[in-house]
């Protein structure tokens, strides 16, 4: 049997042990997930299907950009004006009722969101890609969408309507039509997650146009000219050089933001490209494909948890093989996200 001063050692070295062993824990928790009482960034669990009740739905209906309203008389048409650089018109009787009945209201409320900056596709979570997952550079474009009574009216059949516009940054010569094609149904709320953007049959450049200023005080505007054949999302897009070298970008982030709260993009710093990084549920991580070699790009992360927004922002000067980064998000107030969006 050990002696009673043997004994005290014991269990004074098996103390010690042990508040080693709780202190070396307690720091490996640090590091990698931050317990808070009765919040909800401790759910750290990612889901296999986006329900549309999680909190990264709710981000992107607060952060939706505010629409131009406005209404006119169909059966006459009408050129609708909007300072210097934005023209939307309709000829008379272009918009008809349900199943292109060739109904005409006299008069329609016209719905029209501009995305003009990167940040725009962002906020409406429309980002540059295609079905297969080719990348496009857009010069800009529109939500426009024409109601009467609640019910959305259509384009008549070969019919279709103009838009004129300025470009934020220098126009492109061969910029093509797109439009959005939605998921059917259209989501009410919410992340349309089956949304991708499809070029027009027509694949001819569209015409530019340009209102030069030698006045320092007085804006230019340069921009494009298109028809559109149908409403709601029209865009003016190109595809870029598919014959540079691809890589996989993978984001991490901390635990405690996951698919259920979180959306990531890769921002190109150069043009006006816009990727959304899907979420790996194996990985718990975030990835885009077709990301050419050396592009200057941004990893930008935003979260809603709770009711506190988050935002961080990974700049990379060149994309590499090597291609895993780490986002490191802080807490952010609503407006001034959307004030760092919208200088994207």
């Amino acid at each position: 049997m050990p002696h009673r001063t043997d004994m005290k050692r014991i269990l004074f070295i098996t103390g010690c042990l042990g508040m080693l062993f709780m202190t070396a824990c307690k720091k490996e928790v640090s590091d990698n997930f931050n317990l808070y009482a009765g919040n909800p960034l401790n759910d750290t669990v990612w889901t296999r299907v986006l329900n549309p009740a999680y909190s990264v739905h709710d981000l992107f209906d607060i952060l939706t950009p505010p629409s131009i309203i406005d209404s006119f008389e169909v059966s006459s048409g009408k050129s609708l004006k909007y300072g210097d650089s934005l023209e939307i018109s309709f000829s008379a009787g272009s918009c008809v009722g349900d199943g292109n009945s060739q109904v005409t209201p006299v008069y329609a409320r016209v719905e029209i969101m501009p995305l003009k900056r990167k940040g725009d596709f962002i906020r409406t979570f429309r980002p540059t890609v295609t079905n297969n997952g080719s990348l496009l550079e857009t010069g800009g474009g529109f939500f426009i969408k024409v109601s009467k009574d609640n019910k959305d009216l259509s384009l008549a059949s070969n019919i279709t309507f103009k838009i004129k516009f300025n470009d934020v940054d220098t126009p492109k010569a061969n910029m093509q039509l797109f439009y959005g094609k939605e998921g059917l149904p259209v989501p009410i709320k919410g992340i349309d997650t089956a949304f991708y953007w499809i070029r027009d049959f027509d694949t001819t450049a569209l015409n530019t146009w340009s209102k030069l200023s030698n006045n320092p005080l007085i804006p230019s505007y340069l921009g494009y000219e298109l028809n559109s054949k149908n409403l709601r999302w029209v865009v003016s897009e190109r595809y870029i050089d598919s014959t540079l070298p691809k890589t996989k970008v993978t984001a991490i982030l901390s635990p405690n933001f996951t698919n259920k709260n979180t959306a990531v993009f890769a921002v190109f710093n150069n043009q006006k490209t816009i990727v959304n990084l899907k979420a790996d549920y194996n990985s718990r991580s975030f990835f885009a494909n077709n990301i050419p070699l050396k592009s200057s790009a941004k990893l930008i992360s935003l979260s809603k948890i709770g009711g506190d927004f988050y935002l961080g922002v990974k700049d990379v000067s060149s994309i590499a093989f090597v291609t895993s980064y780490t986002i490191a998000p802080n807490k952010i107030s609503l407006k001034d996200l959307i004030t760092y969006l919208n200088n994207l």
